[in-house]
């Protein structure tokens, strides 16, 4: 054999065998992906499976003690939550509709989005500096002869 010859054999089983890795990591690749697709899968069944396990917590069924102890986690985290969503809405000056859910100003009487009443805001115990209208507990300004917010006459 010439030497072009044994460089062109060489040649030719160093591609062959860099084909062969090749093809051997594409499908070590494609396994991986496999393996992380049904890692997520497994992952989501336990979220869901966590889920059925609360739902049932909340509508009072027995869960066991085990479970018991995390869903009574989870219940002081949604207590947190809200406590922090209401102090967003105090921030703002705002409320939230106990029926929908939409952000209101404070003194809306009715929800624009689903017509539900408004309970009116009560006054702060030590109560507001000036006149008070009689009818709904609403600050006046002195010169004021009826209320802006119900309409009543101020005395």
């Amino acid at each position: 054999m010439t030497v072009f010859e044994n460089f062109t054999k060489k040649v030719t089983e160093t591609a062959k065998a860099a084909a062969k890795k090749s093809s051997e990591l594409v499908e070590v690749t494609k396994i991986n992906l496999s393996i992380g697709t049904e890692e997520n899968k497994i992952e989501r069944t336990y979220a869901e499976i966590g889920k059925l396990v609360y739902k049932a917590y909340s509508e009072g069924e027995n869960v066991g003690d085990t479970f018991k102890e995390y869903c009574e986690k989870i219940e002081a985290s949604e207590e947190a939550i809200k406590g922090f969503k209401q102090k967003i809405l105090e921030l703002k000056n705002i409320k939230a509709c106990p029926s929908c859910g939409a952000e209101l100003e404070i003194d809306v009487l009715f929800c624009p989005k689903c017509g539900t009443k408004q309970e009116i805001a009560k006054p702060e115990a030590s109560g507001p500096k000036g006149k008070v209208c009689a009818g709904c507990g609403a600050a006046v300004e002195e010169e004021t002869a009826f209320c802006t917010k119900c309409g009543a006459k101020i005395d």
